[in-house]
């Protein structure tokens, strides 16, 4: 219980910051009166499909390997941009489905590697069985934090590597992953 009350100032200082980046981007001024779509991996080319990805890794507390897609939606502000994710994993006698809207910041100043951080919020359904030959399910909100690096592959995909922590108290406690984005 302890865990989940850690996670209330974090998640109201996110929601702030996730609710007030459009409104800071529409107080920006442009004499531009064309746009140009460039679909990379910052700017500000709107929110829009980009492009789907596919994801895998592992977890501590639950002990699991998940897998999952997420999807590439666009940036709606200066590099800031939104990329839900849907993940199932498996282990610990538990099998973990988690859904998080994300918005990372990219710092697109970078050339190959490009680092982000962000957060996510979303749900989590748990279904678990202990050693008793007791089982449930729960459904609660999730909430985690997240960083990692990613570059542009020959192939005009896109090669990741994500950390993240979680808060919720079904999120698992951290997870490392790879993925792969196309568009």
């Amino acid at each position: 219980m302890q865990r989940g009350l850690r996670t209330v100032p974090l998640l109201i200082a996110v929601s702030a910051l996730f609710f007030a980046s459009p409104v800071l981007a529409q107080s920006t001024t442009s004499t531009s009166t064309t746009t140009t779509s460039t679909s990379g991996s910052s700017g500000m080319s709107g929110i829009g499909w980009q492009g789907w990805g596919l994801r895998v890794g592992g977890s501590a507390n639950p002990d699991q390997i998940y897998g999952g897609v997420h999807f590439n939606l666009g940036y709606f502000a200066r590099d800031v941009r939104f990329r839900p994710t849907v993940e199932i994993g498996f282990g610990d006698d538990e099998t973990l489905i988690q859904a998080l809207a994300e918005v990372h910041y990219v710092f697109s100043k970078v050339q190959v590697w490009k680092p982000y951080v962000g957060g996510g919020l979303g749900l989590n359904y748990v279904d678990w069985k202990d050693d008793d030959d007791h089982s449930g399910s729960d459904t609660e909100v999730s909430f985690a934090g997240m960083g990692g690096v990613e570059t542009k592959l020959h192939s005009g995909s896109t090669f990741m590597i994500e950390g993240k922590v979680g808060f919720g108290d079904h999120d698992p406690d951290f997870k490392f992953g790879v993925g792969w984005s196309f568009k």
